[in-house]
Formats: structure tokens, sequence, C-alpha cells
């Protein structure tokens, strides 16, 4: 008897976790239809209810900021650089920034091309902006020079020692310093009193910027001034000049004989300490840190340059290859945001395009079967989704950022597939013949019963998965889940509230026989034509390929041989897959930066990445060595191209004047800072002035003040792959953690922020990924609840990811952070093919457990295959007008949709059927056999609902 007890428990234990899925279906769609019946009984209260709540939440618009600063868009806000950036702009109040500009001919070292050269700089230097903004008041300036450069008596009548430190004896033994053997009244009378002229790099620097010399010098004049100059005429500085020249050419003896291009500089001074990104920067975030005077005036510099180009070009020269090419500071920001933004009246086409397809495939073609209001209000909930996150993300506090921009599309798309959905479902209801007898009210309430618990299942799946991908440590992509996860739920929301209640009134006004566009008007001679969704010319379609094709033996094999190659190549590109970011891919080729850029390269292929070392406040004197040794294994690395090692050459100056090896002596801190105040001012060391910032100000023949920072310039090499920028970065901030200097000390380039970033892409997409599937599978088996339908449904999102990735290698894509945030678009609608397909296939009628379940694959695809298709297709149609955008960013997000939309309808209406009418579930739904021939239309192969039964009786 316990053994029989036990038997029957545990059937009853196994029957009860064979109804959970049933019941839990049942409790969906019981309330979505008693939801379905309430707005279709008082519509307007929930279209004005509706309208009422997005009316009040765009209140929350009010505290809306759009987040323009690149450092809090692109770059992981716990990473050293994000740390390091916000440390040197506190400790460093100005910067600077360089204007660029290169020349090109067969021979830039002539006379005319100089001449031509000479003309437009001084064009750039004396333009001014309308606000009156000139080249000095934005340039950074340094000390003249030039004229100290003979020796002058000692004085004995100084009382002040600071320059009196050498002995007499040695005076003669050392090459002539005026930091160290010039009087030191004179000598700093003269430093305090120099003039300071704007920093700009050019080869014209030689001939003082006169055309008439440069005219009166011949080629072979111009060739040795080059090679012999090796201190700025006009500033006084040390300058190769060689340098700036591009395209070399020379002699067996290394001697340069031409040159195909010349580089010219202009250093502008940026005042960090007045930069606000949320003023001055742009829209997608790509903008550099500027003020507003800087900016202004670089418009008028880029002007300038605009106009000498055409001009170059519709001169006939006499070798036909004069021309210029440039960039500014902030041409970067300018251009992309104008390949972003500007293309917004293509794109918006796109939406045209998609409503009017919606339009054709809901409408009858009769005057009162146009659903042109409907189709309107479908739109019109995606835009009040979209408005409404904006407004509820920004009560939370969360900024709105550039990528942003792309969410519009994924709820567009998952918005019309739920239209679609619920199309689908309407039409299905009225395959009964005891459905089209009843009320209205009823009809819609089955309509929605039937489609909400399909809408929910992908609806909260998507949300949830949003939300998981917030936890990314990107910002940008971090703000977008969450506005994605807002506006998919909301989306779900109006969809379910706002459109199905004007559902009820467009279903009303078809019934009332009133016009489409003018409901004033009655067509007392319309009949409406139920057609069965069977009888539809989609429906007639899929019958014929389903059952003549795939769901044959023959079929079944080939989709599965074809998913297997696909998915063999799809793991074979995925296992290539890069993490490779390159900004020069956001600049469209036809602009005037790519220009510049790629003559850069041709020009100047082996121009590498500023960057520098950045040290804190800690005692110099006792860790010199340590920063003496630290500078030379930097010389000694192989990715770094130069460096100007200060604290070398401060070390030696002071060995060659003073006689102390700083190397392995430690000078008391007051001799210390004495030294290199002389150092600073010497003719060698005061170019190392900018490296420094001290407690107070540097006056000449006065001992410095404390450090607070300090910097070493240096060059990477040029590199052309992650594979060699990444380990660059991580070897040389890992040298400065091995130095073992007692404060803080780093390595920091502008450059990092994309490096840092793309050091972590890979993981963020592989954990993302990971989490999505995860997700999936989660969810579904809470809103399905039955296990074999939710692998299945994880199994087709697994393959359908696999293979985007996969194939985008194959397509020329790579793993950044653009392709991240559309392989989370992409996860949103993968999804929905699959579950859309298991959920109708789970609740397709059948007579007995046993029915074939080839037959149910066969109904559920019919049922919702060709809903499912026009919503690929719609997104498709809006999204095609990206093809003729010239940002990087619209085109890879149209071949990431391209790849979901077809591997995700590959695996969802053609691997899944396969699948379930094989070894698929058995059904949640059971009818009884008909008992007359009347009843045989009723009880045809459809989806079924338990909420017919009640509604028949």
């Amino acid at each position: 008897m316990d053994i029989e007890e036990r038997i029957v428990r545990k059937r009853t234990f196994r029957s009860f976790l064979q109804r959970i899925p049933q019941r839990l279906s049942e409790v969906v769609e019981h309330f979505f239809y008693g939801l379905g019946l309430r707005i279709s009984r008082r519509p307007l209260k929930w279209i004005i209810g509706s309208t009422v709540i997005v009316l009040i939440s765009l209140s929350g618009l009010y505290f809306f900021h759009q987040e323009k600063n690149p450092v809090k868009l692109w770059v992981p806000q716990d990473s050293d650089f994000v740390r390091d950036t916000e440390w040197m702009f506190k400790q460093f109040e100005q910067g600077l920034r360089i204007e660029n500009m290169i020349l090109t001919a067969d021979n830039v070292l002539e006379p005319k091309v100089l001449t031509k050269l000479n003309e437009i700089t001084k064009e750039v230097i004396s333009v001014q902006t309308p606000d009156q903004i000139a080249w000095t008041d934005v340039c950074f300036k340094v000390p003249v020079i030039s004229g100290i450069v003979h020796r002058n008596k000692r004085s004995d009548q100084l009382d002040d020692d600071f320059f009196d430190i050498e002995p007499e004896t040695q005076i003669n033994n050392t090459v002539f310093e005026p930091a160290v053997h010039a009087s030191p009244k004179l000598y700093c009378n003269i430093i305090n009193n120099l003039p300071k002229a704007c920093l700009v790099n050019s080869i014209l620097d030689i001939w003082e910027y006169d055309a008439n010399i440069i005219l009166h010098k011949s080629k072979e004049d111009i060739i040795k001034d080059v090679h012999k100059t090796k201190i700025s005429p006009t500033l006084g500085h040390p300058l190769n000049f060689t340098e700036l020249l591009g395209g070399i050419v020379r002699d067996e003896e290394g001697r340069i004989i031409s040159a195909t291009a010349v580089k010219t500089q202009w250093a502008v001074n940026v005042n960090f300490s007045k930069v606000d990104m949320n003023n001055f920067g742009n829209d997608i975030g790509t903008a550099d840190w500027a003020t507003d005077d800087v900016l202004q005036w670089e418009l008028s510099y880029l002007d300038v340059l605009h106009k000498n180009a055409r001009i170059l070009k519709n001169e006939n020269n006499v070798n036909n290859t004069l021309a210029i090419w440039y960039e500014a500071g902030r041409s970067f920001g300018d251009v992309t945001f104008v390949t972003m933004f500007g293309n917004i009246g293509i794109l918006s086409i796109g939406f045209i395009l998609m409503f009017f397809y919606v339009l054709v495939i809901f409408s009858d073609y009769t005057w009162v079967g146009w659903r042109v209001y409907l189709t309107i209000v479908g739109l019109l909930c995606v835009g009040g989704a979209f408005i409404t996150s904006i407004s509820i993300c920004s009560v939370l506090g969360i900024a709105y950022g550039p990528v942003h921009t792309s969410l519009p599309f994924m709820l567009l798309a998952l918005g019309i597939d739920d239209n679609f959905l619920i199309m689908a479902s309407w039409k299905e209801i009225h395959t009964h013949k005891l459905n089209r007898n009843k009320p209205l009210e009823e009809r819609i309430a089955l309509m929605l019963g039937h489609a909400g618990s399909a809408i929910i299942i992908t609806s909260l799946t998507d949300v949830v998965a949003f939300i998981i991908g917030a936890s990314t440590i990107l910002p940008s992509l971090q703000s977008f889940c969450i506005y994605a996860a807002v506006g998919v739920l909301l989306t779900f929301l109006f969809q379910i509230t706002f459109y199905v209640a004007f559902f009820s009134i467009d279903a009303r006004r078809i019934e009332n026989k009133r016009n489409s566009i003018l409901p004033c008007i009655v067509h007392e001679n319309f009949e409406q034509k139920l057609i069965s969704p069977q009888e539809e010319f989609s429906a007639k379609l899929i019958n014929k390929l389903y059952s003549n094709v795939v769901l044959t033996k023959l079929g079944k094999i080939m989709i599965v041989l074809i998913t297997i190659v696909a998915t063999s190549f799809g793991i074979m590109g995925t296992l290539k897959l890069e993490q490779w970011f390159d900004p020069d891919w956001f600049i469209p080729s036809h602009s005037y930066l790519s220009k510049y850029i790629d003559v850069r390269h041709t020009e100047y292929p082996e121009q590498g990445y500023e960057a520098m070392i950045l040290m804190g406040d800690f005692n110099y004197t006792a860790e010199f060595p340590k920063l003496i040794r630290l500078v030379e294994r930097f010389e000694n690395l192989s990715t770094i191209q130069s460096i100007h090692p200060w604290p070398n050459d401060f070390a030696k100056f002071v060995s060659e004047y003073f006689q102390k090896d700083l190397r392995n002596v430690t000078l008391e801190d007051a001799e210390f800072r004495k030294y290199l105040s002389k150092f600073l001012f010497s003719r060698n060391g005061g170019k190392y002035q900018r490296n420094f910032r001290f407690k107070e100000s540097l006056t000449c023949g006065e001992d410095t003040a404390p450090i607070l920072v300090a910097t070493v310039d240096f060059t990477f090499r040029r590199f052309y792959s992650p594979h060699q920028w990444i380990p660059a970065m991580d070897e040389s901030k890992q040298m400065t953690h091995d130095a073992g200097v007692d404060g803080f000390i780093t390595v920091w380039s502008e450059v990092f922020s994309l490096w840092v970033t793309d050091k972590l892409i890979a993981q963020e997409v592989q954990r993302n990924v990971f989490l999505a599937l995860i997700c999936v599978m989660g969810m579904t088996g809470l809103l399905i609840a039955e296990l074999q339908t939710c692998f299945w449904i994880f199994l087709c999102v697994l393959l359908t990811l696999l293979n985007v990735c996969g194939f985008m290698y194959f397509w020329g894509l790579t793993i950044d952070i653009s392709s991240c945030i559309g392989l989370e678009l992409g996860i949103g609608l993968c999804v929905d093919y699959a579950a859309h397909v298991a959920h109708a296939f789970i609740n397709a009628a059948c007579v007995s457990e046993n029915e074939d379940r080839t037959k149910r694959a066969h109904v559920a695809v019919r049922y919702i295959g060709a809903a499912v298709v026009y919503g690929a297709g719609s997104t498709l149609l809006a999204l095609s007008m990206m093809i003729f955008s010239d940002s990087y960013v619209f085109h890879l997000f149209l071949k990431i949709f391209v790849l979901v939309i077809l591997f995700g309808l590959w695996h969802g209406l053609f691997l899944l059927p396969v699948i379930l009418s094989t070894i698929g579930p058995g059904s949640l739904r059971s009818r009884k056999k008909p008992e007359s021939p009347e009843k045989v239309e009723d009880a045809g192969d459809t989806i079924t609902s338990p909420l017919n039964k009640e509604t028949e009786s």
C-alpha cells in the first residue's frame, strides 16, 4: 500500500509540474482578456489616461541632461585614465592643442612653394573672428630668447649668489651658459623683460617669414639652410626643422635633397579651468577640451584654409601638385557631429516608407478598410514611449548620451512587431464563426488575450536583458541600457493600452462603415469581408512552403545541414573577430579631415602618439635617481619613438656646471631647487618650463617652490593594431609602477581614452552576450514554464548571436563600442522571432497529447510566421536609408541589424519549426473532437484559447 501511495504521489506531483505551464498560460491570458474587456468598453478613457500620463511625464524633461564629455561617455569610470585625467586637469590649469597644416608638392624645398606657404601662414596668423578674437589672443606664448647668445661679463658688485656658485677656475672648462656665468641681476632683468611670441613650428622660421629672402635663395641654398639651422631664428629655442618635412629623399650620404611635404603647426593655449563640456562639447561626445574663444578662432582658421585649398585646387600650377591639407582641434568633433546628425532627413524617409508599408499590410484597400489612423497611432506609441523614457530617466538622474539616438529604431522595430502580432490575433479569432457573432468588446478581449501573452514574453525578456546589460562598465552603454529597458517596458504598456483602445475605436468605425479619413462619412454599401487567415496570400505561401519543403524529411535534413554549415562559419568568424577601434572610421572619406589623415599617413608614416610620464607631489630630491633610471628605461623601450628627458638633461646640467652626480648624490632640498631654477632658465632647460607646476610662480634668480606636478614628454611609435598599442600602454604604465617612486606617478596620453576602452570592449561584449543568454533562458522559463520550449528558444538565440558575431568578421566589422551597442540592440530583436513561434507552437490546439507535432508546427508558423516576417521587413525598411548615410555607426548598425534579422528569421521560422515538429513538447491546449460537421470550421487547426470555452457558453 505504501508503494502504491508513493507511486500515486509521484504521478500527482509529475502531473502538477506538467500543468504549471498550462495554468500559467491560462492566468496570463485571463489577465489580458480582462484588460482587453475593460479597455474596449471605455477606450476613450484609456486613450485620455495614457495621454495625460505622457504629458505629466514631460515635466521630467526639466531634469534632462545630455552628457557631452567624452571621458564620461566612452571610458570606464573606474579606470586609471579617468582618475589621471581629472587629477591632471586639476593640477595643470593651462595646456595646449595643436593646429596642423601640411603643404604638398613635387618638392616643397623650392622658393616658389615656400613663398606660397609663407603667404598662407601669414594669412592664418592675421585672421580674426567676428568677435575680434585674434591669433595672439589664443596662441600659446613662449619667451623670445634669440638675442641671448653672447657671454656677459660677471659682476663683482652683486650680493646675490644665485648665479655665482661655480668657482672661477671652472669657468673656462665649460661651455658658456648665461644662467650660470652671467650677472644674475643683468640676466634675470633680461629674462623677466623678454618679449613673448606665439609658438609656431614652421620651416619658414629659418628665413624669419621673409618672402624676399626666400625668393633670393636657390634650391641648394634652401637645403643648406634646413640642414645647418638648429635654433629658431625668431624664438631662439632649439628646433629640428627636418622633422617638419615629409616624403624626404636623401642622397647616398644621407643628405636631404628634396621633400614632398612640409608641416606647419600652430600651438593654441587652453585654459582647463574654463573648459565646460556641457556648453562647448557636441551632442555625440567627440569634442576635445577647449574654451569658447579657442573654438571660435579655430572656425576662422579653418575658413582661411578652406578658401586657400579651393584656390590651389583651381589654380594651374606648374606641376599641378601644390595643395594643402589641414585639421584643427575641433575638426574631429565637427566632422563626426555632421556625419551623425547631418543625414537625419534621409533617415526620416525610412520612417515614412515604413509607415506606408505597415498601412498597406494592415488595410483592406477600401475607403473604409484603410487603417491610416491606426498605423499612425502605432508609431505614436513608440514616440510616446521614447519621450516618456527620457523623462523618467532624467528624473532618476541618468544622463542622455549620443548612442541613445539609435533607441527609436529599436523601439520602433519592437513596437511594430507587436502591432503585427495584435493584427494577426485579431484575424485569427475571426476564423471561428462563434467569435464573429460576439460583441466587439469580447472580440477585442479575445484578441488581447491571444496577443498579450505572446507580447509579454518578448517584452519582459528584453527589459530584463537590458537591465542586466546596464551593469556594464562603459558609461554610455550603461545609460543606453537603462533607457532601453524603460523604453521597451513603456512601449509594451502603450501597445496593450493606448494602441488597443484606439484599435477598438477603429474596429467600431469599420463596423459602422465610416470613412477611414473622414469618419463622418458613412459608406452604406460597404460590406466587411472577413477573410480567414488561412485564405490570405501569405498563409497560402507559407502553407505550400512548409508542406512541400520545410517540414518534409528532405527539407528538415537540408535545413539542419544549412544551419550546421552556417554555424561552422559563424564559429570560425567569431574566433577571428578582433577588438579594434579606429576613430578615423567615424570620418567620411570625402571630408577635409579624412584627406588630411590620409596625407599625414602617407607623408609621415612613422608619426606616433604623444604621451607623458605624469608625476605628483613627492620628494623629488630623494626620488631623483629613480626618475633618471626610469627615463633611461623608457629611452630603451622599442615602443617609444622619442622622449624629452628633462631629468637626464638636468642631471647633465648639474654635473657639467656644478660637478655633482645626481645619480648617486642626494642633494639638500634647497640646493636641488636652486639648481633646478638655474636649469629652467638656461638655454637648453628653458623648454622644460611648461613641464612643471610649482606651489608658487617660477621666478628667475630665486629657488623654485616645491613641485606640485611634473611631466616627461615622449612619443609612442606608430602602431597598427590593438595587439601593438594595448601592450605598449600596459608596459609603460607597469614601468612607472615598478620604478619604486614613493608618490603618484603614471603614464598619460589622450589616446589612452580609446585604448583603455579597446582593451575592455571584447570582455564587455562576451559578458553582455552571456548575461543576455542567461536572461533569455531565465525569463522564458519563468513566463512560459515549459523547459523544453525554453531551451529551444535559448538555442535559437544562441545560434543567431553566434552567426551574427561570426559574419561580422566576414563583413569587415570588429568589436568596438559601436558594435557592442549594435549587438545589444540585436539581442532585443532576435529573441522575438523564436519566442513568438515557440509560444504559438505550445498553444496550438490538439485533440490528444500525441497529435502530430508537424501539424502543430505548421499551424504555428501559419499563424505567426507572416506577422514575424512583416515585422522584420518593417525594421529593414526603416533602416534602409542608413545605406545613404556617411556615418560609420549607421552603416555598422545596418549591417548588424541585417545579420540579426536574417539569422533570427532563419532560426525562428525554419530551424525551430523543424526541431519542434520532430521532438517538440506537447500542447498546452486541448480540444474535444467536433461532434457535428457544423463545428468543423471552429475546430480547425488554429491557435486556441481556454477563453473561447468561457465566452461560448
